[in-house]
């Protein structure tokens, strides 16, 4: 399926860009909290930092996207709302509050 408004350059760049900032992420804050902690502790704070950069990405999907960048309910937050339907996903990306669009769908702008 080839849509006229899907630039695949843009798209491949968005997903790159946002895969090396979350690979960089994780290991950011082990080294962080690992050196904060006494030596026994460094383990668990590793997993700890892991687990609560999982719990941050299962909620930005669940409803946090769509309170930042979703259809208003208050004056400026958005209605929190999954984003996991199919409609969602493969819609051309739109930023509501700049009212422009993006050569790529909204599965990769949510990612």
């Amino acid at each position: 399926m080839s849509v006229a408004w899907l630039n695949t350059g843009d798209n491949a760049w968005q997903l790159t860009a946002a895969t090396i900032v979350g690979m960089q992420s994780v290991p950011g804050l082990v080294v962080l909290y690992a050196g904060i902690v006494k030596k026994k502790w460094a383990v668990n704070s590793a997993f700890m930092a892991f687990y609560a950069f999982s719990a941050v990405l299962i909620a930005w999907v669940l409803w946090a996207y769509n309170m930042g960048f979703g259809h208003q309910w208050f004056p400026f937050v958005g209605l929190p709302r999954p984003i996991i339907s199919m409609n969602d996903e493969l819609t051309q990306a739109l930023l509501p509050t700049s009212n422009t669009t993006a050569a790529f769908p909204m599965s990769t702008m949510v990612y």
